[in-house]
Parts: structure tokens; sequence; C-alpha cells
């Protein structure tokens, strides 16, 4: 089911990628209100990603992403990696004194939120729910402010020509 609104206005560009992330942002709003988080740290995830590999695989970079021989591209953790390899100064970005390090801090605590509803050690009980979804609520949040901060210091570099390894320096 649709959550996301038909446009009232012509979308000029890329209209299937703009109709999927309106219903992302929508779905991600709606997830975190009825306390689906988990739903919401998936599709900040999607879409995190989504801009990271659109940005590192652009024909300028001096190390292009690629797809693996499998045809799929590199996990969230490779990914992360890969644009730290491109920008060797810290990337400070909104209230991100550095926003790869902030994704990358992300990442370990989607991946605790996401197992946390029923791994445990063997013989050890769960956490509790009430602590599970707080955590969840607390990832998810985080999850959604980098979302936005990513994408929009994609879109903000995309206008620029951007020197690889020199994070923030345009090249002449």
């Amino acid at each position: 089911m649709r959550k996301s609104k038909v446009p009232s206005k012509e979308i000029v560009g890329n209209v299937n990628k703009y109709e999927s992330y309106r219903e992302a942002w929508s779905r991600i709003k709606l997830a975190q209100e009825n306390h689906f988080f988990l739903e919401a740290i998936t599709i900040q995830e999607s879409i995190i990603s989504d801009r990271l590999i659109s940005f590192l695989s652009r024909p300028e970079s001096s190390n292009p992403l690629y797809k693996k021989r499998n045809g799929q591209f590199p996990s969230f953790y490779e990914i992360i990696e890969h644009w730290r390899s491109e920008f060797s100064d810290v990337i400070q970005s909104g209230s991100y004194p550095d926003l790869i390090e902030a994704v990358n801090q992300w990442r370990k605590t989607r991946n605790e939120a996401i197992h946390a509803i029923v791994k445990s050690d063997p013989g050890e009980p769960t956490q509790p729910i009430n602590l599970f979804l707080q955590k969840a609520k607390e990832v998810a949040q985080e999850g959604e402010k980098l979302a936005r901060e990513v994408s929009k210091w994609c879109k903000k570099e995309e206008t620029r020509k951007v020197s690889p390894n020199v994070s923030g320096l345009t090249s002449a």
C-alpha cells in the first residue's frame, strides 16, 4: 500500500527515483510514529547506501565504486570504507564533526538494534522488550538525521568538482 501522496506538481528528472524517495520518507515517518523502528532503520540504511553508491560510483572519481563479481554492490561496511578512502580528511557536515565516522557508528548500532529482538547468548535471556524498543527508537531517530545529512552532503558535493582525498575543496 502506497504511503506517500501523488505529487501535485510535474516532476523533472528521474521521476521513479523521486517517487521512491517520497515513499521511503513517508514510510520512515509512519514507521516511527507507529513504533515500527526496524522498518524505519532498514529504509534509512537503504537511503544512505543509495546516496553513497551514487556518489562513489561517479565516473570522475579516482577510484569509482563498482559492483562485485556477483553483480551486487559492496556491503554497507565496504561502502563506508570506500567513502573513507576517497576523503582522507574528516568530513564535517551539519552537526556531525565526522560524518563518515557517524555513519559507521550508526551502522554498528543498527546491527545491534536489528538483531536485539531475539538474539542472546546461548542460555541467556533476551533483553526486555521495552529496552529493545527504546534502543531501536534511538537508532531510528539517529538514522533519520544521518540519512538526511548524507543526502544533503552528497547533493552538495555533486554540484562541486571534488578532488579525491581532499574533502571540502574544489579543484580548479
